[in-house]
């Protein structure tokens, strides 16, 4: 134990020696110089060389995991865009053809025109309905009694025109159907 604690002080005389030495001017001065000169040469890092830096400075498994997460971000944006293109429009009025895309092959038929008709006839069963609802105003009352005696009389010309004009005025009006309802005096 005598010899540990012999060791121990000589070591610390040692080394009280020895640290207060600094080194020399010339060398502070060559130090100095040479980070100067290495840092007035260093370029900043290029956009490719930046994204290598990041890319790597993290763990190998870090990496891989970034790797794969945006290789599976991809493949699920392709996925469900290409799924969701298959799909038929969740709309009743959507167009026949894109209605059968659907249908196995057995099930599928000739696209037949009556839906367009009827899609066609909208604005004109919409009018039919609203003229059921409220009755028309005192002045188209008026007009379609004067088509209706026109007619009876057989001037079925003064009758078209009126109609016509009728027409330009109420464009929405069915003046047919409303001809037909007109009460009977």
């Amino acid at each position: 134990m005598n010899d540990d604690r012999h060791d121990h002080d000589e070591l610390l005389r040692h080394v009280r020696e020895h640290s207060r030495e600094q080194p020399r001017a010339a060398l502070d001065a060559r130090i100095l110089a040479a980070a100067e000169l290495a840092a007035t040469r260093r370029q900043p890092p290029g956009f490719w060389q930046r994204l290598q830096d990041r890319v790597s400075a993290g763990s190998v498994r870090g990496r891989w995991s970034a790797a794969f997460g945006c290789l599976a971000l991809l493949g699920l944006g392709l996925g469900l865009s290409l799924q969701t293109l298959d799909q038929p429009p969740a709309r009743y009025d959507a167009p026949a053809a894109a209605m059968q895309r659907q249908a196995p092959m057995a099930l599928q038929t000739p696209v037949s025109p009556a839906p367009m008709a009827e899609m066609a006839d909208a604005p004109r069963v919409m009018a039919r309905m609203a003229a059921k609802a409220a009755p028309p105003p005192a002045d188209v009352l008026a007009a379609l009694r004067k088509i209706a005696e026109l007619r009876a009389r057989g001037e079925a010309g003064q009758a078209q025109q009126r109609i016509e004009q009728l027409q330009g005025r109420y464009p929405m009006l069915d003046i047919e159907a409303e001809l037909q309802r007109l009460p009977d005096d």
